[in-house]
């Protein structure tokens, strides 16, 4: 390819508000430009790139037995309310009406598509098990499209949907996915964790996220460093310590406390008490309009997908001034106990602290010496917070958790009969002959934010570094001065051999110009023809500083060693 040709060059300007090294790299390099927010075109470079990473995915899903196929992007709406997804997703999905009044969901995900099209199959055992996947444009409505490709309203994804008889034969068909994708990021040189995670709207009972760590991402995960437990913040559990274990049970009393006193930082300043030793209640509102009070330690913090899971709800929104006065309260003043037609829920940390200051705050008083279960108690009492760094590990109950920070780049989940029990027909004939649900798994990776990803962790202040697998091209040949027809002749005799080369042909364009941009474009390979190479070439490649100068053959004999050649 000739630069001069090249529709999308470099620019030295980033656009306004990027904060991201990818974001800014992937815009100045050429690869990207915004269409609207949240929507990208992927130019030539960008593309190629793009390609690259499906074709490393598609090879490893195919190894594993998985078959490529595709499925229509508009979704019949009567699919996602078989599933009563069309409330559940409403934050995200995107609806379109045909001429004729028929209403589409833009697909987001495709659960119900491919349960619909395997109900209507008629299949057996004998069929199974099976995994189909393939890529398509997803749409999600996001409320803020950020960070480039990173939070998007429009990508493509590779989204696989495993079939099976059981759990556990299913269970197998997991974990070689998990396997899988630990294989396709290992290949674009990405180390992730593999965390355990909330599957959200799209349901089942356990998945894993894919986490490359980085202070740029917007998910939590803590980690123990002693048995290498991984979980999301969404999911993560922790050992709650009993805090003051050896001090007495006191008797409960009401105490004089001042009226200013309403939050936690006026507790410590009135009481001069450590965070932990007094009750906080945090109110919500439900989908179904109910008042949940989350009553938890001071020190501890509501985890929302914790507490919606908990009540088997969708959504949760802070309750407003007007449903505390409902209750004949304010903020500040929400009682642990005696509030009516609300529901308590308590966290498991309730019981581990004795004699809690507050539960029953009024104009001039408030209660104190306060314990779990002899002096209020709740139906509920589940893990409702969020860990915390230094927490101890829940599983090994040794090491502590660490808090990471980093992008998700893929997520595979057990469904379980989740979509089956509520698709009606979506049955297998078993060997008795009696009609089963299929046993359903599905594993997403958006492209875009991988390939993102790969540019936060694979660049320098010069520009990107490209993994090898899935550079735009496997070299930038650079001609300098007035050496262009020897370049031209070297460019025809590497792409003749089947190689992928960028040759900067401008002319009128200085040495540090060219060097520049392909330090920006990130091609692995850069090789320079100029006067002082005379009949050789130099070869430099892009993550280190030393430079060479090589024969033809020898160049050639590296690329291929490095990159192979067709036919080889």
């Amino acid at each position: 390819m000739y630069y001069s040709k090249l529709f999308g060059k470099t620019t030295k300007t980033a656009p306004r508000g990027a904060k991201l090294a990818s974001h800014k790299l992937l815009y100045r390099g050429g690869f990207i430009r915004q269409s609207a927010a949240g929507y990208y075109y992927f130019l030539p470079l960008g593309w190629r790139v793009h390609q690259k990473i499906e074709e490393l995915i598609r090879q490893e899903m195919n190894q594993a037995g998985a078959q490529e196929m595709l499925s229509p992007t508009l979704h019949p709406i009567e699919l996602w309310q078989e599933t009563n997804r069309t409330s559940s997703a409403a934050f995200e999905l995107m609806t379109v009406k045909s001429r004729t009044g028929a209403k589409f969901a833009l697909g987001g995900t495709a659960e119900e598509m491919f349960v619909d099209l395997v109900r209507r199959l008629n299949l057996s055992y004998r069929d199974l098990p099976f995994n189909v996947y393939q890529f398509s444009t997803k749409f999600r409505d996001e409320l803020r499209s950020r960070g480039g490709l990173l939070r998007v309203r429009e990508f493509i994804m590779k989204d696989a949907y495993s079939f099976d008889q059981s759990h556990e034969e299913f269970e197998k068909e997991y974990q070689k996915m998990k396997q899988v994708y630990q294989t396709i990021f290992a290949k674009l040189d990405l180390t992730t964790l593999v965390a355990e995670a909330d599957s959200g709207y799209i349901g089942g009972d356990y998945c894993h996220e894919f986490i490359y760590p980085t202070p740029v991402g917007e998910d939590e995960v803590f980690v123990c460093g002693g048995c290498g437990y991984q979980a999301n913040k969404e999911k993560a559990e922790f050992v709650r310590e009993n805090k003051n274990p050896n001090e007495e049970i006191k008797p409960f009393e009401i105490i004089d406390q001042p009226e200013w006193v309403e939050t936690m930082n006026d507790n410590i300043k009135h009481y001069g008490q450590p965070l932990w030793r007094y009750l906080k209640n945090v109110v919500y509102k439900d989908d179904q309009g109910r008042l949940i009070i989350a009553s938890l330690r001071g020190d501890q913090e509501v985890n929302e997908t914790k507490l919606k899971r908990v009540l088997g709800v969708d959504s949760l929104i802070p309750a407003e001034d007007k449903d505390l006065e409902s209750l004949g309260t304010r903020h500040g003043w929400v009682h642990s106990w005696d509030h009516e037609e609300v529901v308590y829920v308590g966290d498991l940390g309730l019981k581990s602290v004795k004699n809690f200051i507050g539960g029953y705050k009024e104009k001039t008083t408030d209660s104190a010496n306060v314990n779990y279960g002899r002096d209020f108690k709740y139906q509920i009492l589940a893990d409702i917070v969020s860990a915390h760094e230094g927490a101890t590990c829940p599983r090994c109950r040794k090491g502590q958790l660490k808090r990471q920070i980093g992008i998700e780049v893929g997520h595979i989940f057990q469904l379980g009969h989740h979509y089956t029990k509520l698709m009606s027909g979506a049955n297998f004939v078993d060997e008795n002959g009696k009609d089963k649900p299929f046993y359903m798994g599905c594993y997403g990776i958006g492209l875009g934010r991988t390939m993102a990803t790969v540019v936060e962790a694979h660049h320098d202040e010069e520009g990107i570094i490209w993994p090898r697998a899935i550079a735009p091209f496997q070299a930038h040949l650079v001609a300098l001065g007035k050496n262009q027809t020897k370049a031209e002749k070297i460019y025809q005799k590497l792409t003749a051999e089947g190689l992928e080369v960028l040759y900067d042909d401008r002319d009128k364009v200085l040495a540090g110009a060219k060097f520049a941009d392909a330090d920006l474009i990130g091609i692995p390979i850069r090789l320079v023809i100029s006067d002082k190479t005379e009949d050789k070439i130099e070869w430099k490649e892009r993550d280190r500083k030393k430079t060479e100068l090589l024969q033809y053959d020898e160049v050639v004999e590296r690329l291929a060693k490095i990159f192979g050649l067709p036919g080889e």
